[in-house]
């Protein structure tokens, strides 16, 4: 009578399963690290979406724009959907990452939120960045500093928002109310 041989696969060393877990740990600290935005005096900053941020624990809004909301869609020059409240997140961070950010308060919003006019870095307003970039529109009847200009600019060269068409930010707030 014969014995079936079966085998048996052994187990991974426990040295190797500990490195496992230590390398994917040491990779999502890097990710987090690299996606970390820091000011100067070392205060966390995270985008929220293309028209608000946290500094620290501080809510901001960025005066003056409007943004699209983080799951609206927009409809590009071909009338193909593209994610403009992602884009508008990613060119807000991209902004913010340039460094020294200074955000001097105007008032609050409706969710305690400070809104406040920002610049970063070769003291440029991120709220008039966001309009020339088309990734924003004017909010609340803002008519100072160039933020009507800048609109105007990316409406007539079809930047971001503007280069096909979009629904405004307040009215799809308005039909989207838990943000779906």
């Amino acid at each position: 009578m014969t014995r079936a041989r079966t085998r048996r696969r052994k187990a991974p060393p426990l040295v190797f399963l500990v490195l496992l877990v230590v390398g994917l740990l040491l990779i999502g600290y890097v990710d987090q690290q690299m996606r970390e935005i820091r000011a100067a005096d070392g205060s966390i900053i995270a985008v929220r979406d293309g028209d608000s941020l946290a500094i620290d624990r501080t809510e901001f809004r960025i005066h003056g724009i409007d943004a699209p909301e983080l799951r609206q869609t927009c409809l590009d020059s071909n009338g193909k959907p593209w994610r403009c409240g992602e884009a508008a997140k990613a060119a807000l961070r991209k902004l913010v990452a340039r460094g020294a950010l200074r955000c001097a308060p105007q008032a609050h919003d409706r969710f305690h939120r400070v809104v406040a006019t920002c610049r970063v870095d070769g003291d440029v307003d991120i709220g008039m960045a966001m309009l020339r970039d088309g990734y924003a529109v004017l909010f609340g009847g803002v008519t100072e500093g160039g933020y009507v200009a800048a609109e105007m600019a990316a409406r007539r060269d079809k930047r971001g928002i503007w280069q096909g068409s979009f629904t405004s930010p307040s009215d799809w707030r308005q039909n989207h109310p838990r943000g779906d």
